[in-house]
């Protein structure tokens, strides 16, 4: 089977989970004989790395204004559909995603369109999204075949925002890569017991919340510090300065990006990892901790609820209070903190391997290419 994904960035810096989630989907396509083939926005380590995997990566490259405006080659991007006979559409955003939509469409090809997580957006838009969603968004789901979630959660939230059917949604959860990665000797970590907070330092993050959670309980555990790896997204003068207002610098430090070696190292010494995001469809940075074996501080807002339930970790709400409290329940007692990482780690090895995911993803792909075009009837959303 021939398939197209696209995605916005092939960057591992830039681009996060949704890099490496095509980045995983694609090599596991092909190691199940599939042609796959990828669309991107931005090029980058993770486009390298694809192609030296034998899959083949199309870069549109960009300029930036105040959107990032893809400087797509009709024409090139057209031959790739046509090539296709089924297209991942990974992102909602973005002109990339709309131009594919209605490329395959015209040559009638099926496609799946994958938010990952972006609708929440339509909950408080601002004029410009309601504007994208009624120009471009309502035609790009009206016509896709299929429309993919991470989690049940978010399922449920496009079928009720959306008005679509229940069983046009399915449901494709990240997972972690069972071939594990070597440690990276050079990491620049603490030598010191350490919470760890993996991901962009960006609002929607939340990793100001956690700072601040940290500072509360940092005088009942002088011993431990705290890591934020991760890229820069305009946040990190932010911290910076409330760790300082904290007195707690000497404690909190900041490793930049990591590759994946590095996460490897960062995952293995770590004590627990802390995701304190606003919005995540599924985090992807949780599943590789909790691969590692280590125990997960979530918010509710991470789609992962799976921590609590099989006793590898605790969910709480995304503020400031309920995450001082999840520090202070899992630093209590530490003993404790090996086997809910072995927990989780045993949880995560039996439910969340791509090799299977993705082959479960393929049968469902299979079934639209004969499958007759239905169209989404959107209902009018409460915009």
């Amino acid at each position: 089977m021939k398939i197209l994904l696209t995605t916005v960035s092939l960057d591992s810096e830039r681009g996060g989970g949704t890099a490496e989630r095509t980045r995983l989907l694609a090599l596991h396509l092909g190691r199940l004989s599939h042609d796959c083939a990828v669309a991107t926005i931005e090029g980058g380590d993770i486009a390298d790395r694809l192609r030296h995997a034998g899959i083949r990566v199309f870069a549109t490259g960009f300029i930036r204004l105040r959107f990032t405006i893809p400087l797509l080659n009709p024409a090139s991007l057209a031959r790739h559909v046509r090539n296709a006979e089924v297209i991942h559409i990974l992102g909602y955003w973005n002109l990339l995603s709309v131009t594919t939509a209605w490329l395959a469409w015209w040559y009638d090809r099926p496609y799946v369109l994958s938010a990952a997580g972006e609708f929440a957006k339509l909950e408080r838009p601002r004029p410009v999204d309601v504007a994208f969603h009624g120009l471009f968004g309502r035609r790009m789901i009206r016509h896709a075949s299929a429309l993919v979630a991470i989690t049940e959660l978010e399922k449920t939230q496009i079928v009720e925002r959306l008005g679509v059917p229940d069983n046009r949604v399915m449901v494709v959860p990240n997972g972690v890569d069972e071939e594990g990665n070597m440690p990276d000797p050079d990491t620049a970590l603490p030598d010191a017991p350490f919470l760890l907070f993996m991901g962009r330092l960006a609002h929607v993050k939340g990793p100001d919340l956690l700072l601040k959670a940290f500072g509360a309980v940092s005088n009942m555990h002088p011993d431990v510090h705290l890591v934020f790896a991760g890229p820069d997204f305009g946040l990190k003068r932010e911290l910076e300065e409330i760790a300082r207002g904290s007195g707690i610098s000497s404690k909190v430090h900041f490793t930049g990006h990591l590759g994946i070696a590095q996460r490897a190292e960062a995952y293995r010494r770590a004590m627990a990892l802390v995701v304190p995001s606003r919005s995540e469809a599924m985090s992807l940075v949780a599943l590789e901790a909790a691969a590692a074996g280590k125990p997960l501080l979530l918010s509710d807002q991470c789609g992962f609820a799976d921590a609590a339930a099989v006793g590898g970790g605790l969910v709480v709400p995304a503020t400031i209070t309920d995450l001082r409290d999840g520090l202070l329940q899992l630093l209590r007692d530490r003993a404790e903190l090996g086997k809910m990482g072995q927990r989780m780690k045993a949880h995560v090895a039996a439910n969340f391997g791509w090799a299977a995911i993705v082959s479960q993803f393929a049968k469902k792909l299979e079934s639209l290419r004969s499958a007759d075009g239905k169209e989404y009837h959107v209902a009018e959303a409460e915009l």
